[in-house]
């Protein structure tokens, strides 16, 4: 268990302050391994946001490739580092099922995002109620 208690400079000399000591709070294992579960949830909810907004361009690349599609005349389809040329209605097919396949994906990452925004709610209001103002876990702002 760790205490904390805060210090002052008095004439060259390190001096615990009585007056102004704020309440003593125990840190436990257990506080200490959800301390360390919100900053993990923290950390994925960042890199699935990423992952979502990725997702969310693709979409529109997408919406704009199958819009451009029907002004071409030679279509050339890119697969890898390849071009390959294609019908009209074979590369509409293929900007469906890529379309589809990436809507399911970003509609499981936001899920995932929420289910994890929950949890950290949870673990939030829980170290909230115990440390109080002696613990920052604010993340707005943060996000980028």
């Amino acid at each position: 268990k760790a205490t904390v208690s805060v210090l002052y400079w008095e004439e060259d000399k390190v001096m615990a302050s009585k007056e102004n000591e704020p309440p003593t709070v125990n840190v436990t294992w257990e506080d200490q391994k959800k301390i360390c579960n919100f900053g993990r949830m923290h950390k994925r909810e960042l890199e699935l946001k990423e992952e979502v907004a990725a997702l969310k361009q693709r979409l529109d690349h997408i919406s704009d490739a199958e819009t451009e599609i029907y002004i071409a005349d030679d279509i050339k389809f890119t697969l890898g580092e390849s071009f390959v040329t294609m019908s009209t209605d074979e590369v509409d097919t293929l900007l469906t099922q890529t379309k589809e396949a990436t809507e399911q994906q970003l509609e499981t990452l936001t899920g995932e995002v929420e289910a994890i925004a929950e949890a950290m709610k949870a673990l939030k209001a829980d170290l909230y109620a115990k440390f109080g103002n002696a613990i920052y876990l604010e993340t707005d702002g943060q996000d980028q």
